[in-house]
């Protein structure tokens, strides 16, 4: 019997591996990125808030948990909207609170 050679793996071009950072190897997130945007086209308001409770609960319990909320954290702003480490880093609407309002 003729064992197969298994099929090759084709190399990231330096521009595509530059996008990988490996603290996030094994995430739960892989390959559901659009779920975890800020905004979805059509969407409303009710079931965006559905969707980011699902995401929230799917990062909380994620191996690389604490990776992702570093990584996040060295973002911009304007990098980081979506869900990031269960927390929703989306853009806020409005004028930011003064400093001291609760």
């Amino acid at each position: 019997m003729k064992i197969a050679k298994p099929p090759s793996i084709p190399k990231l071009s330096a521009a595509l591996a530059a996008l990988v950072d490996e603290r996030l190897v094994g995430a739960r997130c892989a390959g559901r990125a659009p779920l975890f945007d800020s905004f979805i086209e059509g969407e409303t308001p009710a079931a965006r808030i559905e969707r980011f409770e699902w995401c929230a609960h799917l990062c909380r319990a994620c191996p690389v948990l604490a990776a992702c909320d570093q990584a996040a954290s060295e973002l911009t702003a304007a990098e980081r909207t979506g869900i990031w480490a269960s927390a929703d880093r989306s853009p806020t609407v409005g004028r930011p609170p003064k400093e001291g309002a609760a």
